[in-house]
């Protein structure tokens, strides 16, 4: 029996191949997507998990409430591990930073140089922690002495190819020699800290100092004891800093710390200011819904094909009956015609699959390999989902064939009937009705990133490029503007610590009043603000005597933002030669600059001040109008002439200004993609039903072509009930497409209007593709000659 359930399906899709076709084509495009999507999304929950520990593993980070304002920031002081370690809750732990982020190291073995902007530094607890295997070197050992570095293997290729990498010095920023003491296996994609080298902490200035609680730029994981409470642990961790700050902090001002689990840190941080690169996990959930919604599309095409040709199989199933089949057994025979057809839209999906990976990979960011698809647990979960969604899409059909009466499918009644009618409706309406939320979310998506990219942000991000900046470089840094200001290849150079488009250093700011606030903090020499074009409203600029005065601990000079002003309330006008200290500067405002955005564009422009002082860590160099790459030919031999200790590197500011949006920027291509993906399989669908409605109504086309109709009216019979499900798809589409985007753009401080345009073009393009997918059809139809169609009656 199984054997002619089998062939009998076999012969069934040779006979009605276009529409099994159809059915494999649009669920094996559904079924790719959700292949491609749920490797990416399982990857991003993946994130730190494959550590022992990952359990028990917490981050501390800063939380400070200063003049009413809170600030939450993703680092901590070199104090705070120290403190929890006296705690009986906690176990180990291990403070982390990267200091070659800023200004990316230069690291040099014999001939070889290179810049390095992977460089941490790490307690000797690292391996303790975090688990990364050690191909060589002793894990409790590696990091104990000052100027030891652990590397990855790549990097043991890439500076010492086939040697012992163990014992060997690597001269790091021309100045410091550091001994390599393990070879770690390379870190996975999935691991947050992606680190190349792992120096000791005490190699590094503030490992060589007292621990102290007011300067946050490090990262402090905590592992607790088994079953310790983390409530406790952070109870009394903050009660020791209450303690240690309590005399600096007064009235309603606090400092306290947050502990969050490593697991959650890549998709749920919430706080401002990442040292590593973490993403969001609403991402997660936008292309979940985006894979169930492309395969829930593709499995309506299943239903609808099904329901719709259930009155060429009617006569099939009243024979059976009639000879004695039952109704279980029906039902066992079309659900496996639709495995075996799931089986090759799951085939189908997989060769897809392998072919979009490399394109995929490129949208994403991402750097899955096709062995990832073969995984034994990916494997499973793919039968498992093949088995699933057969039976899924596969049951109502089955259901609705397996029950048919016999006597009234013989006597031909059944073909008449409305039954199925309504649901085929209501599924195309499904179908499309997503269709238009997944174009609408698109065109919203580019909106906003066109509105991202051509948003005035208060300073000039074109020509301009960014060096880093070491004491080398620093101590030449005079030779180096004159010779680039000379040679034409520039028309302003500056040095600041970090570049406009994404400026983390906090600092608090108080009046003589005792008004303060908590401020986002710029170094900056007199060539910055030029460089960058940013506008002075009040007061002036600074000098090169100012730069010498500050770095003497002389005497301050502060440029602040209109932001600033606003929270201190001072005016413009007023502020010029007013007192302030910020942190432990003492000085007084010279300037005041129109507001500019220094960080990404979900957030509020907020206080600003920028001081002169000698923690420079990048060169700014803006290029006149014109020939670029002539520009950076020369720039390029001037460096190699006046720095040539460091190889040219550099980065574009728009570049950089075009990264804070990278999320952004993969979600809208994604979008795009997959959104064309899912109107393509409607539209298979569509196509699929209008040829068979067609088809059932071959004899009544004929007929009326015979009493005079046109080819035009034969085309409307057949797409205008079809046209009215699109309407009703794109009436219930738009608001919930609104609301979905409208959520989306509430995360922007500065976001575009949605307007009525994206919901026009949406529903523009949804009836274009369907009615030329529909009118298609039709006009084969209307075309035929009925002398072919009724020559049988």
């Amino acid at each position: 029996m199984i054997k002619n359930y089998i062939l009998i399906s076999f012969r069934n899709l040779r006979k009605h191949f276009p529409y099994a076709l159809i059915n494999i084509s649009g669920l094996g495009l559904g079924l790719a997507t959700c292949l491609l999507l749920v490797t990416w999304i399982t990857h991003e929950l993946s994130y730190d998990r494959f550590h022992t520990k990952a359990d028990r593993i917490y981050r501390g980070s800063l939380e400070y409430g200063f003049g009413g304002r809170v600030s939450r920031i993703a680092v901590s002081p070199t104090a705070l591990l120290p403190a929890m370690l006296t705690l009986p809750e906690a176990e180990t732990g291990v403070r982390v930073y990267n200091p070659s982020a800023r200004n990316a190291f230069v690291v040099k073995y014999g001939e070889k140089l290179f810049l390095e902007n992977d460089f941490y530094a790490a307690d000797s607890t690292f391996f303790d922690v975090f688990t990364h295997e050690l191909v060589q070197g002793d894990a409790g050992r590696a990091l104990a002495d000052p100027y030891t570095v652990v590397i990855t293997e790549s990097m043991a290729r890439k500076y010492f190819g086939n040697e012992d990498a163990i014992g060997k010095t690597l001269l790091v920023n021309n100045v410091q020699d550091y001994t390599v003491t393990g070879v770690v296996k390379d870190v996975p994609s999935n691991s947050l800290l992606q680190f190349d080298f792992v120096a000791s902490f005490h190699s590094m200035p503030p490992g060589r100092t007292e621990p102290s609680w007011w300067s946050a730029n490090y990262q402090t994981f905590v592992v607790l004891q088994p079953n310790a409470d983390l409530q406790a642990l952070a109870d009394k961790t903050n009660n020791i800093v209450k303690e240690a700050v309590g005399s600096d902090v007064s009235g309603g001002n606090y400092v306290k710390y947050n502990f969050t689990p490593l697991t959650d840190l890549y998709l749920k941080s919430d706080f401002y200011g990442e040292p590593e690169v973490v993403s969001d996990i609403r991402y997660v959930y936008i292309f979940t819904a985006i894979a169930i919604l492309v395969l829930v599309i593709a499995c309506i095409n299943y239903v609808n094909l099904s329901t719709a040709r259930a009155t060429d199989r009617a006569r099939e199933v009243g024979v059976r009956k009639i000879v004695g089949a039952l109704r279980n057994q029906l039902f066992v025979q079309f659900i496996g015609e639709s495995l075996l057809i799931t089986t090759f839209a799951f085939c189908f999906a997989y060769m897809l699959a392998l072919l979009m990976l490399p394109l995929f990979n490129e949208l994403t960011g991402k750097t899955f390999s096709a062995a990832i698809l073969f995984e034994p647990s990916f494997a499973a979960l793919s039968i498992v989902a093949l088995v699933a969604i057969a039976m899924a899409s596969g049951a109502y059909p089955a259901l609705a064939i397996a029950s048919f009466k016999p006597v009234s499918v013989l006597k031909g009644n059944f073909r008449t009937s409305g039954r199925g009618i309504w649901l085929r409706k209501s599924l195309v309406v499904i179908q499309f009705g997503i269709s238009v939320v997944l174009i609408t979310g698109t065109l919203i998506i580019v909106r906003q990133l066109d509105f991202i990219q051509g948003k005035k942000l208060g300073y000039d991000r074109e020509n301009t490029i960014i060096l880093s900046l070491d004491a080398e470089t620093n101590k030449a840094f005079e030779s180096l503007s004159t010779e680039l200001l000379r040679s034409g290849a520039a028309v302003h150079v500056g040095r600041g610590s970090e570049s406009p488009v994404n400026i983390l250093g906090g600092y608090s700011i108080t009046t003589d009043d005792s008004q303060g606030i908590n401020t986002t903090g710029l170094v900056a020499d007199e060539g910055y603000i030029p460089a960058m074009g940013i506008e002075i409203i009040a007061g002036r600029n600074f000098t090169k005597a100012d730069l010498e005065r500050a770095q003497k601990d002389t005497a301050y000079v502060f440029i602040l933002n209109e932001s600033a002003l606003t929270a201190l309330y001072i005016d413009a006008n007023d502020a010029i030669g007013m007192p302030v200290t910020i942190g432990e500067r003492r000085g007084e405002i010279v300037g005041v600059v129109r507001d500019f955005h220094f960080a990404s564009l979900h957030e509020n422009i907020g206080p600003l001040a920028i001081f002169p002082e000698q923690q420079f860590n990048k060169v700014f160099i803006r290029m006149p109008q014109g020939d670029v790459a002539a520009n950076l030919d020369k720039i390029r031999s001037i460096c190699a002439s006046v720095i040539p200790h460091r190889p040219f590197d550099f980065e574009f500011l728009d570049q950089q200004y075009s990264a804070l949006y990278a999320n952004e920027q993969r979600m809208g291509t994604v979008f795009i993609i997959f959104a064309t993906l899912a109107i393509i399989i409607a539209c298979l669908g569509l196509l699929g039903l209008v040829s068979f409605s067609a088809a059932q109504k071959t004899k009544e086309i004929g007929i009326r072509k015979v009493l005079g109709a046109t080819a035009g009216s034969i085309v409307v019979l057949i797409t205008k009930d079809f046209t009215k499900l699109v309407l009703i798809a794109i009436a219930l589409g738009l608001p919930l497409a609104y609301w979905a985007m409208s959520q989306w753009l509430d995360d922007f401080a500065y976001k575009t209007d949605i307007g009525i345009w994206p919901t026009v073009i949406a529903s523009s393009i949804c009836i274009t593709i369907a009615l030329g997918t529909a009118g298609y059809q039709a006009i084969k139809a209307a075309l035929v000659d009925p002398a072919r169609t009724l020559r049988n009656e």
